[in-house]
């Protein structure tokens, strides 16, 4: 009973990878009513992965490993086979998103629904420090205002942004602001991807697909 209960525990991670791609597979159908996936084709590449594993590994560790990258490219390159060019890179954000989620910290709810819904706030409590007609719009910093003061990671943002605004705005003025996603002023380079992408969906919605 001890080895059995060692054994599935350390396959845990699998089950919980697994059946998180599998609600990211059904939820497809949200995006297009021809994108349904039977669970019979979801087991069918399950078992292939299964059989590909080498089962001779005394490292389980390693092979749990294969497994999940296994796994995960086959759904994906199946997958994609069904779906319109546009929606690969929906499927792909959703898995990258799936992934996150198992790791505590990683990701937060609210900042996900930020970053695909934007502001819901129009009003400024202070005022747009580009001026009346400056290159930042009054939607745009009333977006800084409002995740400044309802994230605690971008806590002080609204006011680092105004004591940088010179630096901010040869972000706003790139023609490849991605390529510089990695030379931001002060703390903010620290930020995660996710979180960086959420400054850039205010700043630049242009470039965040």
């Amino acid at each position: 009973m001890q080895q059995i209960e060692t054994l599935r525990n350390t396959y845990h991670p699998v089950a919980l990878r697994v059946s998180r791609l599998f609600f990211v597979l059904s939820e497809l159908m949200s995006v297009n009513d021809m994108y349904q996936y039977s669970l019979n084709f979801f087991k069918n590449i399950f078992i292939n992965s299964l059989k590909s594993a080498d089962s001779d590994k005394n490292d389980r560790g390693a092979r749990k490993a294969y497994f999940i990258k296994d796994f995960m490219f086959r759904l994906y390159k199946n997958v994609c086979r069904s779906l319109f060019e546009k929606d690969k890179l929906l499927f792909s954000f959703l898995i990258c998103l799936c992934v996150m989620y198992e790791e505590e910290g990683r990701l937060d709810e609210k900042e996900v629904r930020f970053l695909l819904a934007g502001a819901s706030s129009v009003e400024m409590e202070i005022p747009n420090p580009t001026g009346e007609g400056g290159w930042l719009l009054d939607k745009a910093w009333a977006s800084i205002l409002e995740m400044s003061r309802d994230f605690e990671v971008f806590k002080g943002f609204d006011t680092e942004f105004s004591a940088n605004i010179k630096t901010w705005e040869t972000l706003y003025n790139s023609q490849d602001p991605i390529k510089d996603i990695n030379n931001w002023p002060g703390q903010w380079n620290e930020l995660n991807l996710v979180r960086k992408c959420i400054v850039m969906r205010i700043l630049r919605p242009d470039k965040v697909i």
